[in-house]
């Protein structure tokens, strides 16, 4: 093993510990995919949500007490209070029937929560990070259970990070796609809250995350749960990822 430096504009460089396997710079280049509209054929995952349905499964401490389901999964991850539980019920798209619980209280998801969208795919709602009133120990068990959920859950093709859309961003969101890079895991940046900006505002905001980042040219993707902005070209990205990482693993 050797540390490696990964530095993204703006923000303070932070180490990661990587294998050397080789080709790093085009490995980094396939982790970032372009946000490309789901190939014809494919079928929609948005509204096979709104279809179907998303339905709790359970929740869980440890990544190896969570059932294989044998499909393709996602995990919504990102700062506590930046508005998971809130896009996870957008994307679902049953506006009357709320499948995850917003709390006042910022850090209250404490568990690997696991829900089935039918026979498509799977979604995780992980911990929340960076919640300042949380000791710093249960900080650092946060940390490690998202860590182990992303190293070891084979299912695992993409994760999902929710950055708030009125923030600038944020080192500890660096460090998350650093780490996630290293392990060569897919990323969709999503910015939440996109209604609370003025056009002009939200343009801005997008644009310095983006370069902040080291974001590709078509993210982070604007996202409101009050308005539904955003909500399609969300599910078109995690579908078209998604898909493509589940083909490319089954021919290996």
């Amino acid at each position: 093993m050797e540390t490696v430096w990964a530095r993204r504009k703006t923000l303070e460089p932070v180490f990661v510990m990587v294998g050397v396997v080789g080709g790093l710079a085009s490995a980094l280049a396939i982790l970032r995919p372009r946000c490309l509209p789901p190939r014809a054929g494919i079928v929609s995952w948005a509204n096979a949500a709104e279809r179907e349905g998303i339905v709790f499964v359970g929740s869980y401490v440890r990544v190896q007490d969570m059932p294989s389901l044998r499909l393709p999964e996602f995990t919504l991850a990102g700062r506590s209070n930046v508005g998971k539980s809130s896009a996870l019920n957008t994307l679902a798209g049953r506006p009357n029937k709320k499948i995850a619980k917003v709390s006042k209280t910022p850090g209250s998801t404490r568990l690997i929560n696991l829900y089935r969208l039918g026979n498509v795919c799977t979604i995780t709602d992980l911990p929340g990070y960076g919640y300042a009133k949380v000791s710093k120990e249960m900080q650092d068990d946060w940390r490690k259970q998202i860590e182990a959920y992303m190293r070891r859950r084979e299912e695992l093709k993409l994760a999902v990070l929710f950055v708030d859309a009125q923030r600038d961003p944020q080192e500890s969101d660096a460090q998350l796609l650093d780490f996630l890079e290293a392990e060569a895991k897919s990323t969709l940046v999503v910015a939440t809250k996109a209604d609370k900006l003025a056009k002009q505002a939200l343009q801005s905001s997008l644009e310095y995350l983006r370069e902040s980042l080291a974001l590709p040219s078509d993210q982070p993707i604007a996202l409101s749960s009050v308005t539904g902005l955003g909500k399609r070209e969300v599910w078109g990205a995690i579908n078209e990822i998604c898909t493509r990482s589940a083909t490319i693993d089954g021919e290996r």
